[in-house]
C-alpha cells in the first residue's frame, strides 16, 4: 500500500467554488503558477477547485501554492456577470459530427506556431477581401504597418500594465564584432548571453501602430482606417491550440474621433459583423465580453469593462462544438486618446472604436465546418474568392 501523504501534500484546494464564468479565467492563470503547464490540471465542482501538483521533488510546492491562492483571488475579484447576448445565430448547418468535420488544414511548426495550408490560406485571402470591404464601406481607408511596435507606443497604449502576458520583446545580437562572431560560434544554450534588448516589441495588435500615427495631433476630423498586419500574442499553456497562436494575423478597423460618434461607430460595426455572420449561416453568437486581465488590477479592470458594456465578441461554434472569439469590437472611451495625446478641437481627448478580424481563427472555424472548396462556401466567400 502507498503512503498516501505524499498524494495529499501536492493536492491545492480552493477555499471556495468559483462561477462559471469565473473558472476559464483561473484556467488561463494556471499557465503562470506552475513550472510545467501540460502537467496540470484544473478540476472545477460545485464545491471547489482542485489542482493535482506532480510528486516531484524539482517543484517548489510551497510556492506554487501561494501563487494558486493569489490566481484563485485574481479569477474571483470580478463579480461574475453573464454575458449579454446580442444576436444568437444557430444558422441551418448544423455543426458537422466529428466523423464529417473537415480535418484542420495546417501544420505546428513550434509553440503557438502554425502554418497554414491551401485550404485555409484560400479562407483567409476571400475572407480578408470581406473585411476590406466592410471596412470601406464604413468610410476606412486602408493603411499598411509594421509588425513591431515601438515600447514607446507599448508604454502609451499602457498595454504593459494590462496585457504584460501577450508582451513578445525583441533581441538583437551585437553590440560589436566581437559579440557577433561569440554568437556565431556559441552553442544553442550559450547564444542567449549574446543578445541585448531591441527598442521593438512584436506587435500584439495592429490598432497600436495606427495611433501611434496619429500621436500628439489634433483631429479636424474623424480618422477611420484599417490595415492587416501581423500579430503576436503569447499564451502560456496553449502551445498546441490550432486557434489561441502566438502568431496571427488580423484585420482591424479602427476609428478616432468624437464620443458619441466613436460609439456610433460601434454599434454600427456590431451590426455588419451580425450580418454578414448571418450571411454564413454558420452557428454563432454576438455577446459581451471581458478582456484577459491577469494582473493585480485585474477586478477593476473587468469590472469597468463590463458595466459600460466596452468589449463584444462573436463567437464561432466550431465543428466540435467550442467556441472560438473570431470577431471582437472594442469602445475605448478616451484610453489611446490621453494615452496617444489625440485631441479633439475643443482640447478634449479623442474617442475610438477597434474592431479586430482574427483571419486565421475565422479561416478555421468556417475550414472545419465547410471544407476548402468555394463552390460549398456561402455567397459573400464565394465571390470574394473569385
Amino acid at each position: 500500500m502507498t503512503d498516501p501523504q505524499p498524494e495529499a501534500a501536492a493536492l491545492w484546494r480552493s477555499p471556495a467554488a468559483l462561477a462559471p464564468a469565473q473558472r476559464r479565467t483561473f484556467d488561463d492563470l494556471l499557465a503562470y503558477c506552475v513550472p510545467d503547464p501540460a502537467a496540470v490540471v484544473a478540476r472545477h465542482t460545485e464545491e471547489g477547485t482542485t489542482v493535482r501538483l506532480p510528486a516531484d521533488p524539482g517543484w517548489p510546492v510551497d510556492r506554487v501554492r501561494g501563487l494558486l491562492d493569489d490566481a484563485f483571488a485574481r479569477a474571483g475579484a470580478a463579480p461574475p456577470r453573464d454575458p449579454k447576448v446580442l444576436v444568437e445565430l444557430g444558422g441551418r448547418h448544423r455543426p458537422p459530427t466529428p466523423e464529417q468535420a473537415v480535418p484542420a488544414d495546417s501544420t505546428h511548426v513550434g509553440p503557438g506556431l502554425n502554418v497554414s495550408g491551401p485550404g485555409v490560406a484560400r479562407l483567409m485571402r476571400a475572407l480578408d477581401r470581406v473585411f476590406l470591404d466592410l471596412a470601406r464601406r464604413a468610410g476606412a481607408e486602408e493603411h499598411a504597418v509594421p509588425h513591431l511596435v515601438s515600447w514607446e507606443t507599448v508604454e502609451r497604449a499602457g498595454y504593459h500594465r494590462t496585457f504584460p502576458q501577450h508582451l513578445t520583446p525583441c533581441a538583437v545580437a551585437g553590440p560589436d564584432l566581437a559579440a557577433l562572431d561569440r554568437f556565431a560560434a556559441a552553442a544553442p544554450e550559450d547564444r542567449m548571453a549574446e543578445l541585448r534588448p531591441a527598442p521593438v516589441v512584436l506587435a500584439p495588435a495592429v490598432c497600436l501602430s495606427l495611433f501611434a500615427a496619429l500621436a500628439d495631433s489634433v483631429l479636424d476630423r474623424p480618422f477611420v482606417g484599417t490595415a492587416t498586419g501581423g500579430c503576436a500574442r503569447h499564451e502560456a499553456g496553449t502551445v498546441r491550440s490550432t486557434t489561441r497562436l502566438w502568431a496571427f494575423t488580423m484585420r482591424e478597423v479602427v476609428f478616432v474621433g468624437e464620443p458619441a460618434a466613436a460609439r456610433a461607430f460601434r454599434d454600427a460595426m456590431l451590426d455588419r459583423v451580425a450580418e454578414f455572420a448571418r450571411e454564413l449561416d454558420l452557428p454563432s453568437t454576438l455577446l459581451s465580453a471581458n478582456d484577459p486581465f491577469f494582473t493585480r488590477e485585474r477586478g477593476d479592470l473587468a469590472t469597468f469593462q463590463s458595466s459600460f458594456d466596452l468589449k463584444h465578441e462573436l463567437l464561432g461554434r466550431t465543428a466540435d462544438g467550442s467556441p472560438v472569439a473570431v470577431t471582437s469590437v472594442n469602445l475605448h472611451q478616451q484610453h489611446f486618446g490621453t494615452g496617444f495625446g489625440i485631441t479633439l478641437p475643443s482640447g478634449a481627448p479623442a474617442h475610438s472604436t477597434c474592431v479586430g478580424f482574427g483571419l486565421e481563427r475565422w479561416a478555421q472555424w468556417i475550414h472545419g465546418h465547410l471544407g476548402s472548396d468555394p463552390a460549398a462556401w456561402p455567397d459573400p466567400l464565394r465571390a470574394a474568392a473569385a
